[in-house]
């Protein structure tokens, strides 16, 4: 497989991956855990929410530069589960992407309807799966991955006050949350590799999560992926013409919740359904 196209899946892979009681300040590492407890319980009682999610990824390639910003809106409702996101990408002189997701289940049974600006498609699923466009699945994987959180403060986000929480993911668990999320099933159809050699010795991963003060809500988390995706880039591209000379100069994702159990309900469109 060429080069261009292994480093485009795996992008793909990167940007799905996107895929957490207020304290007062110094608290200690154990105040701050039960903090993180008393908001993934609250996230696990949640029946709706927004979230939007940014990411800033850049890399270059022999010699070639790519900056990518992409933002993705989803809602999601829980009881049944049924998810729309729509996504675009902007890769500055080379265009744009934009892509709408649609998720929902019956019976047990999980479908998605994904449109890439032309045309529909659909495509059964598994819990796993749908996880890549679930915000809240999202954050409870990250509130629950092991981080060790410690308190950092307080800030404003989206007009009210937080609570900042930073912590670290460590390798094992961050491998657990790689493969939990989905994120990058798809690259083991599309380029044939084994996912397992690439979730090996990824190092540690820094997250950061703001709780809301009046509510107990995670209200936002960012994650700095750079040096965890240089890892993964380098090892799947291993053995390829030009793969050495990839560098993943920045990989930020941040994600901001809202609307907890107030989401404004939609419909699947007609035309995804007869798709």
């Amino acid at each position: 497989m060429k080069l261009g196209k292994r480093v485009a899946a795996l992008a793909l892979g990167a940007l799905l991956t996107v895929s957490m009681a207020a304290c007062g300040n110094g608290a200690s590492k154990g105040d701050a855990a039960d903090s993180i407890k008393a908001a993934m319980e609250k996230m696990n009682a949640v029946k709706s929410m927004d979230a939007t999610m940014f990411m800033e990824m850049d890399m270059s390639v022999m010699g070639q530069s790519i900056e990518t910003d992409t933002k993705m809106d989803m809602s999601c409702f829980n009881d049944p589960v049924k998810v729309k996101a729509d996504m675009t990408m902007s890769m500055g002189a080379l265009g744009s992407v934009s892509m709408s997701v649609y998720a929902d289940t019956t019976n047990g049974d999980y479908t998605i309807y994904m449109f890439d600006g032309t045309n529909w498609t659909t495509q059964s699923a598994d819990a796993s799966q749908l996880k890549q466009y679930d915000a809240q699945q999202s954050m409870d994987l990250y509130l629950s991955s092991g981080a060790e959180y410690i308190h950092a403060g307080t800030e404003e986000v989206n007009g009210a006050t937080a609570d900042k929480y930073t912590g670290i993911i460590k390798g094992d668990a961050l491998a657990e949350v790689m493969k939990a999320s989905g994120a990058t099933s798809s690259l083991e159809t599309t380029m044939g590799m084994n996912l397992e050699d690439l979730y090996s010795g990824l190092g540690d991963m820094p997250i950061t999560v703001w709780i809301d003060q009046a509510t107990g809500y995670p209200v936002r988390y960012y994650m700095d992926m750079t040096n965890v995706m240089q890892t993964m880039m380098k090892k799947a591209l291993s053995g390829v013409e030009g793969g050495d000379t990839l560098t993943m100069s920045k990989v930020e994702v941040t994600m901001d919740c809202s609307n907890f159990n107030n989401v404004a309900d939609f419909e699947i469109p007609a035309e995804a359904l007869a798709a």
